[in-house]
């Protein structure tokens, strides 16, 4: 067990080494890994229905560039209109801000006054601060040029490398399954599954949620009649792919949008509106759509968001919950497994959180007349057999049932309707 533990320490280790070294490399893997997250159940399915894998990756990067250009006819008229408003109306909004925030300092007994829009304006224009500000931006030319390399390997190569690798996704895996010892082949299978069950999902359902959250919010923001609705809405939208954010920043544009071009009432409508949107993501969207995904608690989410943007920034945000995922599947596995004696299925089932989704490997039969449900079924080698033995290849005998403390099924106890004897075993 500990040689394991220093063994996943040392691989994790050189996996951040390498990461750091080519960062640049990072945005297109990260998004090229979420595009094959996102389609690969789509040409998967339609593989099964014997469509090459060549044409069913052709078919759903269609649908994902029609679904993106649908949206963007639909919203770009609208948040159009929006930005030239804002645009229009900047000066006000600006000295609104400036008044109600002087306004809150001085109630705190301080005094002091923010630059007028004229005066921010002056200070632009100025042929000498305009050098300065030339100067500085130039310093910073090098980080400036990189960001522009990463945007175009982000938008040139990321859909290149999702699309190869979802036409030979079944022969990559063949091929990585093929440089694992025999002797742990079946448990990395089970664990990577793991992996792919609860990242994929969270991914998948994460643009998902934060569709959902953008809508909701903007509907939310029209309705009360708050100005920049669409805008605020996206933004809101587009932060909740990062948990727990996008909610409290919709609702904080929302409250001042609404202090300054509205009223109190507006923004208190707003803070409602935010605050029921975070709600009914909390207690009904999220717990829907995210089906199967690990169980993290939201200190910890917390936690790992802030460790992500001192790392990695932006891109350490986004995948700080997803890296943490899977430390948390790999580490409990081994620690319940090596340590707690725990069957491969137990060990998930502690790890993954319970939904309706199929899981990764077959369950074992409930035998009537059992306390609890506690079968004597033998256990298959893909479910890692019996907690004390080695799973055998596929040529051996069956292990022995596991030990239990509950009596055995007798022979002939009928199975109640209802139970698992009436459907088949999912594989």
């Amino acid at each position: 067990m500990a040689w394991s533990i220093v063994g996943v320490a040392v691989v994790l280790y050189i996996f951040i080494w390498l990461l750091l070294q080519t960062r640049v490399l990072l945005a297109p893997v990260v998004v090229s890994t979420a595009l094959i997250y996102l389609l690969n159940p789509i040409v998967t399915r339609m593989a099964r229905h014997k469509i090459p894998r060549i044409a069913g990756t052709f078919i759903g990067f269609l649908l994902l560039i029609g679904g993106l250009t649908l949206l963007g006819f639909l919203v770009f008229p609208s948040i159009s209109a929006q930005a030239a408003e804002l645009t229009e109306n900047f000066p006000e909004i600006y000295a609104d801000s400036a008044a109600q925030i002087e306004d809150i300092i001085d109630s705190f007994g301080f005094n002091a006054e923010l630059w007028t829009y004229e005066e921010l304006e002056a200070f632009f224009n100025d042929p000498e601060n305009q050098d300065q500000i030339f100067n500085a931006a130039f310093d910073r030319l090098g980080a400036f040029t990189s960001g522009v390399l990463e945007a175009i390997l982000v938008f040139f190569l990321a859909p290149v490398i999702a699309f190869y690798i979802l036409i030979d996704l079944p022969s990559v895996r063949e091929q990585a399954e093929g440089l694992i010892p025999i002797s742990q082949r079946d448990e990395v299978v089970h664990v990577s599954r793991q992996l792919g069950t609860a990242v994929g999902g969270f991914l998948r359902g994460q643009l998902l949620v934060a569709l959902i959250v953008g809508v909701l919010t903007s509907f939310g923001f029209w309705i009360i009649g708050l100005d920049f609705w669409l805008i605020i809405g996206m933004i809101a939208g587009f932060l909740n792919i990062i948990p727990f954010v996008g909610p409290w920043v919709g609702g904080a544009l929302g409250v001042m949008v609404g202090l300054v071009t509205g009223s109190v009432t507006t923004a208190a409508w707003a803070a409602f509106v935010a605050f029921g949107v975070q709600q009914i993501d909390n207690n009904f969207v999220s717990p829907t759509v995210l089906r199967a995904t690990v169980r993290l608690h939201p200190a910890v989410v917390i936690l790992v968001l802030i460790l992500g943007g001192a790392l990695g920034g932006l891109w350490g945000v986004l995948l700080a919950v997803p890296v943490t995922a899977s430390i948390k599947i790999i580490a409990g596995h081994l620690w319940r497994t090596r340590v707690l004696a725990q069957s491969w299925e137990e060990a998930s089932e502690a790890l993954i959180a319970e939904g309706p989704y199929e899981p990764m490997v077959p369950r074992r039969r409930k035998a009537a007349g059992t306390v609890g449900g506690v079968a004597g079924a033998a256990a298959t080698p893909s479910q890692g057999g019996d907690t004390a033995t080695r799973p055998e290849p596929p040529s051996a005998s069956v292990a022995p049932p596991p030990i239990r403390d509950t009596p055995p099924a007798t022979p002939d106890a009928a199975p109640e309707p209802g139970t698992s004897e009436d459907r088949p075993v999912s594989g």
